[in-house]
């Protein structure tokens, strides 16, 4: 056969093993988990889930609007304005990661959180369960339609129409903290800035903020 045949063949058999090679490196490359996973917790029994914050004892630290518990000794945010605003699993994360976020005005001088952790030795998987359902469960005993509140602007979102703002206590609603906010129209971004310190006005019920100023020098 003539050298060019056989020229030919290795360059086919060469272009099969690179393709079974590039195929098996991006099939070794594939995460095991699937596109988009996140980590989400089983939903418990938020009934037994207030026995474990008595046993416990986090009424210490933690009020509670509308619970019977005893005045606390220590502070720390107040826990009923908490449940309608984020998911199951934030809750969780709270007791099991105090660190991971900790409002401005509660860090201790290393920046972390002054809770305690010796409930991670204690607490069984069934009473984090059952607790982190009982918070995602709280809600205000009574709340206004809308609040004020103030704070400095650190990002703007345009492309989900949210705007994230450092703000100070607003009462009777939420402590003191960084959080990001739907606004009821994409116009209310026009003009602002990150790092503008501005008023604003929330819709409790809705979540969204429907009206944003530049506050006065």
């Amino acid at each position: 056969m003539s050298s060019h045949f056989w020229w030919a063949a290795l360059g086919a058999l060469l272009n099969i093993f690179a393709a079974v090679t590039v195929g098996a490196a991006a099939q070794s490359a594939e995460p095991h988990h699937p596109p988009n996973w996140r980590f989400t917790m089983p939903k418990g029994d938020s009934a037994k889930g207030r026995a474990v914050f008595e046993k416990f004892e986090c009424y210490y630290c933690h009020r509670v609007n509308g619970e019977a518990f005893p005045e606390p000794t220590d502070s720390a945010p107040e826990l009923s304005q908490m449940g309608p605003q984020h998911p199951l699993e934030y809750f969780t994360e709270s007791v099991i990661h105090p660190n991971a976020v900790v409002p401005r005005n509660l860090r201790d001088r290393d920046g972390n959180s002054p809770m305690s952790k010796d409930h991670l030795e204690r607490m069984t998987l069934r009473e984090l369960i059952d607790l982190s359902s009982y918070l995602a469960s709280l809600k205000p005993p009574a709340m206004p339609r809308s609040v004020n509140g103030v704070g400095k602007i650190v990002a703007l979102v345009p492309e989900s129409q949210e705007v994230v703002i450092d703000h100070e206590a607003i009462k009777d609603f939420m402590d003191a903290m960084t959080m990001g906010y739907k606004l009821a129209a994409r116009s209310q971004l026009q003009g602002l800035k990150a790092g503008d310190v501005v008023n604003f006005t929330i819709d409790t019920g809705k979540r969204v903020i429907t009206k944003i100023t530049k506050a006065k020098k």
